[in-house]
Formats: structure tokens, sequence, C-alpha cells
């Protein structure tokens, strides 16, 4: 608990510097219908993830999620939340694993914020998600280069609650506040018939998930707008295909009638369709998008590797210990 709430602590000061976003057509801000809305989460999973869900149930809202690999590594809780956002029909796309400036990293930094949070999200919920957001939307040539060479949707807004502005406000003074870019960029100042927005919200503010999200949701359905995924709002897919990691097999011994310790033979073979293990990036099958390198996520599996790699490394040498005696 001491973890997620400094982690949340720390996220609300990085926001205070929010950048504006670049008229870039690689970063997506508007759906490819008219009519559309896509309800987006940042800075998650967050405490109260449970009573989101179920007003989005209530509402038959169906949004994305951009998550933090940090905060599913924080406590178990947050782990959770990812089967249920998935189980709730919604999306869950990635928000880097530590909320930094994209844009003041090295290119193998921007790789390993994508890479471990694409791990963990594999691990707990069994997808890779294909939909990034930069943390504060810096992401300028560089990054947009390497996130497309990774084969992500670099992800972006045209319309924002700005409700982590508001936190020191009484709840319903917040709300009123984040309601105020709602009011006059959809409410009064769209028309379903032409227009489509993305919307960002964040659901580690207590007052955003208990009385905001509610708001939003009322105001948007009665302008007459559809929520949607961002997958249904871009047109691309949620996650990347090909990206099963393969499973580590402990090597085996064959034993010859003199006692002789042979080698096992044959290579261990990754399912059909899965990403190469250990190449800078690995192209998935059918559909040429690019899964980041898995770097973070299976440490546990790769050192279980080794010291089984150590152990018959030892059993060998015993065996030729054994005959020179």
């Amino acid at each position: 608990m001491k973890i997620a709430t400094s982690l949340i602590a720390a996220l609300f000061l990085a926001s205070a510097a929010t950048a504006v976003m670049p008229d870039d057509p690689a970063k997506i801000d508007t759906c490819t219908k008219p009519g559309q809305v896509a309800l987006t989460f940042d800075d998650g999973p967050g405490l109260y993830n449970d009573q989101l869900l179920a007003l989005l149930a209530k509402k038959n809202v169906k949004a994305t999620f951009f998550v933090l690999g940090s905060m599913v590594a924080a406590n178990a809780q947050q782990a959770g939340a990812l089967k249920k956002i998935l189980a709730g029909g919604h999306q869950l796309a990635s928000h880097t694993y530590s909320h930094g400036n994209l844009d003041k990293m090295t290119e193998d930094a921007m790789r390993l914020e994508i890479s471990k949070t694409s791990d963990i999200m594999f691990q707990h919920a069994g997808v890779r998600p294909a939909y990034m957001r930069a943390p504060e939307g810096n992401c300028a040539a560089v990054c947009t280069k390497v996130m497309e060479s990774l084969g992500l949707v670099i992800s972006h807004w045209n319309v924002d609650t700005n409700d982590w502005r508001f936190t020191t406000l009484a709840p319903a003074a917040a709300t009123e506040k984040s309601m105020e870019e709602i009011n006059k960029v959809i409410i009064q100042g769209s028309n379903p018939a032409t227009d489509s927005s993305i919307l960002l919200e964040h659901e580690i503010h207590k007052f955003s998930v208990d009385l905001l999200a509610e708001r939003v949701i009322d105001a948007i359905t009665a302008k007459g707008y559809k929520f949607v995924t961002m997958e249904e709002c871009v047109g691309k897919p949620a996650y990347l295909t090909g990206s099963v990691v393969p499973p580590v097999v402990p090597p085996t011994t064959n034993t010859t009638t003199t006692g002789a310790v042979v080698p096992p033979t044959g290579s261990v073979v990754a399912p059909s369709g899965s990403a190469t293990i250990g190449s800078p990036q690995s192209t998935a099958s059918g559909t040429g998008a690019i899964v980041p390198t898995i770097t973070t996520g299976n440490k546990g599996t790769n050192s279980a590797g080794l010291v089984r790699a150590g152990a018959w490394a030892m059993g060998v040498a015993a065996a030729v210990g054994f005959a020179m005696l």
C-alpha cells in the first residue's frame, strides 16, 4: 500500500507539466468515424478500479485503460485488476512502466519501458497491448520512430478532463472544474454527425471515479455519441499477435550403459506463431507487427533455466570424475 500511495503522489507531481500535443498524424487523437468517443483512463490500475468497472458495467460503456507497469507490480490488487478489465469487455493499453518522459530517454530505454510493461501485462492478463500513450503526451520524432518500429499505435487525445489539476478542491467543485472542457469542447462545440473524440481521464483520483466519470458518461451520451474502445475508435487490433512466450523446457539427460552422461539432443521449438526471443525486435506472425524484446518479465524463468543448465553441467563433471577413478 505504501508503494502504491507513493507512486500515485509521484504521478500527480509529474502531471503538473502536461505537454501540448503536437499536430502529428502518427499520434492518434480522434476516431476514424464520427459520433464516437473513446473514454480512456490513465495511470492505473488504481485503488478505485473495482468501483469504476462497476459504473462502466451499469452504464454499458466500454473504455480503454492505459496502465502503468509499475502500478501492476505494486501489489496483487493492481495485478488482479487486469483480468477484471478484460472480463468487462474493456481494452488494456500501455502507459509505459515508470511514467517517465520518453523524450528524455535513449531509444533502448524507451523500448525497455514498453517491454517491461508488455511482459508484466502478459504475465497477469495474457495480452500484449498494441496501443500506447506517452506520459504527459511526450513523444517527439525519435520516440515516434521507436514506437512505430514496435508496431504500436501512439494514442493521444483531443479532450482532457484535467482532473489531476483539481485534486486539492472539494470533490463537487473538482468535478465541476473537470467538466468545463467536456462542456465546451464536446457538449457545446461538437456535432456527433461530423465529430469524434478521444477523452482523457485518470482512475487514480477518488473524485474522478466517485463523481466525474458518471457525469462525463451521462453528458456525452445525451449529446448523442457512442462510447467505444480505442480499438473500435482507430480500427486497428488491440493486441499484438504471435507474442506468446515460448515455454522453457528443462534439459533431459540420457545415460548410456557405461554410465557416461550424454547431452540432450534436439532443440526446443517455440509454439507456432510465437515471437523470437532475444533479438532487438521480433516480427509477430500474420500481421507484421513488432513485438517488444522480452527483457525483464521472464527473469524468474530464465534464472530457472540457468540453474537447470548448471545442474546438468555439474552432473557431467561428476560423471567424468567418477570414470577417471
